[in-house]
């Protein structure tokens, strides 16, 4: 039955798939010796700026970091980089650059290259959304923020605490309190300072005794001092001699806050990849375009179509070139899952990334099927800067509103898991939180009554927003009809097209809005620093100083031991469990003790957003499911050791056609 089933969707579509894959090859001769669907077009191809999986794709095959992924395991491999060298310690890296890696206009790439590109990355000016990922190296985040917060704390946030103070001549009032510490993000902009009475301020629920606001005040004035002092410094040695530097031609140097397990992964994801100087200063709003672009990956930029396709030819000039199989790529900017199924069965496309909910499991009867778990989570944002959804009981209650046994049975039916954590399974050492998201309409009734809302009774309509794609429309549409049935309230569905979703989200300007995020590295950092306070990819007004402090304590877990600010703690017996042994070990065992006290933390953080906070609200877990032309090797499904491919990443330098 499923076979007969998928023949006759063929034959439904046939002669418009046909049409289509005409259109497609008619506006550029020939075909690519391997053909995608991308999705979407890409919002740039600057890899300080690209953000989504469309761009990443493409980024990913026209640069190259110090470090690469080896297809078959996705471990980091040599890149431009030959070799490097770790300290002891953890928090220094010399990368030694191999010596014929070039630009594709034939120039070298240096260590120069890489040292301005990470501080173009961390400049403010240029707004990259991935600048936080550099955090963790000395002096990275005060080259990227210590400016502005040095400006805040002595204009909006001295005003704000003197009106605070005014206000409540006696005991300031917890909320009132937790409320100025959120918006000044002053977890964040006095991690550092060395003043322990403001310290101590920060960790109390609420804040500073009256005797002690005069003290406090003056520690927000020392600490502004302390940020442009930070700041200057930065901006002399940061990408010149500390931090990230070129030592020369060849030898680039990293020197860390702290040991951070992830690193050379970091350094092979786009954000951290060399641009091109010259050409970036002198174009600096279309330099990536094709014409114009110079990069130093396995491919070239030929042709960028938009409605059309991609087109990416081999590089000539790329040190690894003669490894490289395929001499032309086309990237299909394909939005609709049954168009896009049409063009592979046509021939026209030799992978489909995504399958077409409503012929899953048709599909996963074919031989050229793949799939398995991924290191991904469907979610919807909540703008919480919007009433009524900046009270967290509303949001619980959308939350527990929602069925997701039925979406991934009835919809979606890919073998999906539903979602009540916000970190996907699969991550080695991470244990998640108890979660409070089951489907629980009637707890849900209650909160909203709560709320002030019995029955949606005064609740305004809600909007959904999803970018264009049939399969987020219809899960927009379930979930608009079960918070009505279950809440009683009004939620409507809507699209829009990929550069104006984007632009949307980041304007703030929705209720909630359809997200995924597939895993950049393999860690539940990926997904849970995503909600730091005023984070680059936040985009949900949200933000929480508890979750701050346990995000930023698990980046510099030594640290946090020297002086552990526990309050707060959901698990204060096992934090403190995992303190002891980090105290009580040394050598190897103290670095294990660390690295299991960092995901009890982020267990912590984790805890905050799905148990009490839900400024998203994860609704399934991916899994893959696509389909491969038999023609095509060196595509990985599964990894070596026979493991999942999490992150379904599959390097285009690697693949092999078969005529």
């Amino acid at each position: 039955m499923r076979g007969r089933g998928l023949a006759g969707l063929g034959l439904a579509c046939a002669a418009a798939a046909a049409l289509l894959a005409l259109t497609f090859r008619a506006s550029l001769p020939g075909r690519a010796d391997f053909s995608f669907a991308n999705g979407t077009e890409p919002k740039t191809l600057d890899p300080g700026r690209a953000t989504g999986e469309p761009e990443g794709r493409i980024v990913d095959a026209l640069f190259e970091g110090l470090t690469s992924r080896d297809p078959a395991t996705l471990a980091p491999a040599p890149g431009v980089a030959e070799s490097w060298e770790i300290s002891e310690d953890g928090r220094r890296l010399v990368f030694q650059l191999r010596e014929d890696a070039r630009w594709s206009d034939g120039r070298p790439v240096t260590a120069q290259d890489f040292a301005w590109s990470w501080r173009r990355l961390l400049t403010p000016a240029h707004g990259a959304e991935y600048a936080y990922l550099l955090y963790g190296v000395s002096h990275a985040e005060a080259l990227h923020l210590s400016r502005a917060r040095a400006a805040r704390l002595r204009g909006e946030t001295l005003l704000a605490f003197d009106a605070l103070a005014a206000r409540h001549a006696a005991a300031l009032p917890p909320a009132a309190w937790r409320g100025f510490v959120l918006a000044q993000d002053l977890v964040a902009t006095l991690a550092r300072t060395a003043d322990e009475g403001a310290r101590a301020a920060l960790a109390r629920e609420a804040g500073p005794r009256r005797d002690e606001r005069a003290a406090f005040r003056a520690a927000l004035l020392a600490a502004a001092a302390s940020h442009e002092a930070q700041a200057a410094a930065a901006e002399t040695h940061f990408g010149v001699d500390a931090g990230a530097f070129a030592r020369g031609e060849r030898q680039f140097v990293v020197e860390l806050v702290a040991p951070i397990p992830y690193f050379l992964d970091l350094t092979a994801f786009y954000p951290t990849f060399p641009v091109p100087r010259q050409l970036v200063e002198a174009r600096p709003d279309d330099w990536f375009l094709p014409g114009h672009i110079v990069g130093n990956g396995a491919f070239v930029l030929e042709a960028w179509r938009v409605g059309d396709r991609i087109r990416l030819q081999r590089s000539p000039s790329w040190w690894g070139r003669e490894g490289v199989g395929l001499a032309s790529v086309d990237a299909l900017p394909v939005e609709n899952a049954i168009t896009a199924l049409n063009l592979y069965l046509t021939g026209a496309l030799d992978w489909l990334p995504r399958t077409p909910a409503d012929l899953g499991e048709a599909l996963r009867e074919r031989p050229d099927h793949y799939g398995g778990p991924m290191l991904s989570v469907y979610y919807y944002r909540v703008n919480v800067a919007r009433p009524p959804l900046d009270d967290a009981r509303v949001r619980m209650a959308l939350a527990l509103a929602i069925d997701r046994e039925t979406l991934v049975r009835d919809v979606l039916r890919l073998g999906q898991l539903p979602a009540r954590h916000v970190v996907p399974p699969g991550i080695p050492g991470y244990e998640p939180p108890p979660s409070a998201l089951g489907f629980d309409p009637e707890r849900a009734r209650a909160l909203l009554a709560e709320a002030g809302y019995p029955g949606g009774r005064g609740l305004r309509p809600l909007g959904i927003l999803f970018n264009t794609l049939e399969d987020h429309r219809k899960i927009a549409e379930l979930l608009a009809d079960q918070l009505a049935r279950n809440l009683g309230i009004r939620v409507t569905a809507y699209n829009q097209e990929w550069q104006s979703y984007l632009a949307t989200i980041q304007a703030g300007d929705y209720d909630l809005a359809r997200s995924g995020w597939i895993g950049d590295y393999v860690d539940p950092n990926t997904f849970l620093d995503l909600w730091l306070t005023n984070g680059g990819n936040n985009q949900t007004g949200w933000g929480d100083p508890l979750y701050d402090r346990w995000i930023r304590a698990a980046a510099d877990v030594e640290d946090f031991a020297r002086a552990p600010e526990l309050a707060g703690l959901a698990e204060p017996e096992r934090a403190h469990t995992l303190l002891a042994q980090l105290r009580a070990a040394e050598g190897e065992p103290r670095r294990s003790a660390a690295a299991r006290l960092r995901l009890q933390l982020l267990r912590e953080a984790e805890a905050i957003l799905v148990q009490r906070a839900v400024p998203v609200i994860p609704l399934y877990f991916y899994v893959t499911s696509g389909l491969l032309s038999p023609r095509v090797s060196g595509f990985h499904a599964r990894l070596a050791g026979d493991r999942p491919n999490l992150q379904d990443l599959h390097p285009l330098r690697a693949l092999r056609v078969t005529r």
